[in-house]
């Protein structure tokens, strides 16, 4: 039986809490609490999420001494084609026919199966669905990041860091020559389909999120020291992480006083791939990663002797008991697929029942979304335990 990691289990949990306060977000000066602090959270210090998700998985491919096994590329990719393929066809198809099938059809009412095809590839079936179709580019691409990992994992503490630190530049570089205006050349203006690519290059290629990917992969190899250095540098990397917090923080602050909408500061000049967004995420993995890290060290402590502790980051659940973050890291994935529609019917829910925006908490707004979440999360994970194609479908496994 293979340890997991709790810690990065845990960070998976924070994470995708993280996604679902992005996508609340909207919705706080409309709310009955409409707070400039309110909305900093929500829509700015919740940026860490997405490039977490990307670490994690980074992680994931890379922990058990994955890079000194062997690699057979075409397994890889059918087993992932299954895992993340079959979820990610299975709900972009259901929020494609919810919210978008007047798209298939051409103004003469005839099917378009080009639209639906480039919905798939550039993952429009709902605005949070675009990180699995990143996910799956990093799979077809993982001989890259696999030469990549390793060769900076080989070097040593300062040279990791260094090629880490370099990776992170030009991984910025690239997202700010991206974000500038292009001129296509000549040829493109006939192929709808190639300015489509090139307009929406960062919903699909993994390359503006490889910096983060490479570090949970680093991470990974590295496990044991760095376990180590967590344990010993939690109040600095607390320090760290609020001096993120406070450069964002003050980024906002100047575009606000450039005169720039509020609404449009996080989706447009602080998003996670900015300097500063990147910056935080960094610092982000780094004290929660210390903090659970802290948590998990002391339950240890005051369950079994010193000499008796585990030596590495992993721990099998079953030696512990499980917490609020083990519960909503085992149902993290299917929350985080089912949200929107949850989201969705709730505003309809409040119309309904005669209760506008203006009338409700936005932090209620949050919680019900959430433990509504969980609950249709919990169903399904009980219906796929009895019907395998449904855990394939939407889990993109069959669930123990």
């Amino acid at each position: 039986m293979s340890n997991r990691n709790i810690v990065v289990d845990q960070l998976r949990a924070l994470a995708m809490l993280g996604v679902i306060g992005i996508h609340i977000g909207p919705f706080v000066f409309a709310s009955s609490t409409p707070r400039l602090d309110l909305f900093l959270l929500f829509q700015v210090f919740t940026r860490f999420a997405v490039p977490s998700f990307f670490f994690i998985s980074g992680f994931g491919l890379f922990c058990h001494d994955a890079l000194n096994k062997p690699f057979h590329y075409i397994s890889f990719v059918k087993k992932h084609l299954v895992t993340v393929g079959l979820p990610y066809f299975a709900w972009s198809l259901f929020y494609i026919a919810m919210w978008q099938w007047e798209d298939m059809y051409r103004p003469d009412r005839s099917f378009s199966i080009s639209v639906l095809i480039v919905k798939f590839l550039l993952g429009e079936g709902c605005y949070h669905i675009y990180f699995m179709v990143i996910l799956l580019y990093f799979y077809l691409s993982m001989p890259l990041w696999r030469w990549l990992v390793r060769r900076i994992s080989e070097k040593s503490a300062s040279g990791i860091a260094l090629s880490l630190g370099v990776l992170a530049g030009l991984q910025v570089a690239l997202y700010q020559w991206s974000a500038t205006y292009w001129v296509y050349p000549p040829w493109t203006q006939g192929h709808a389909m190639v300015i489509r690519l090139l307009n929406e290059r960062m919903n699909y290629l993994p390359l503006f999120y490889g910096f983060v990917f490479v570090l949970g992969g680093v991470c990974a190899v590295h496990e044991k020291p760095i376990r180590n250095w967590l344990q010993e540098h939690f109040t600095s990397s607390l320090g760290i992480f609020l001096l993120s917090c406070a450069v964002l923080v003050w980024r906002f602050k100047e575009y606000v006083l450039q005169g720039i909408p509020l609404e449009d500061i996080p989706g447009k000049y602080m998003t996670q791939l900015t300097p500063e967004g990147l910056l935080y995420t960094v610092c982000w993995l780094l004290f929660f990663s210390a903090a659970l890290e802290k948590l998990l060290d002391g339950h240890e402590s005051g369950t079994e002797d010193s000499g008796a502790q585990m030596s590495d980051f992993s721990t099998k659940k079953s030696e512990r008991k499980s917490t609020w973050l083990d519960i909503l890291s085992e149902y993290s994935m299917i929350i985080y697929l089912i949200h929107p529609l949850i989201l969705y019917y709730w505003y309809q829910w409040f119309g309904m029942l005669g209760f506008s925006m203006a009338q409700v908490p936005v932090l209620l707004f949050y919680v019900l979304v959430l433990v509504t979440s969980l609950l249709a999360g919990i169903l399904i994970h009980r219906i796929a335990k009895q019907c395998r194609p449904v855990g394939l479908m939407l889990l993109g496994r069959q669930p123990k």
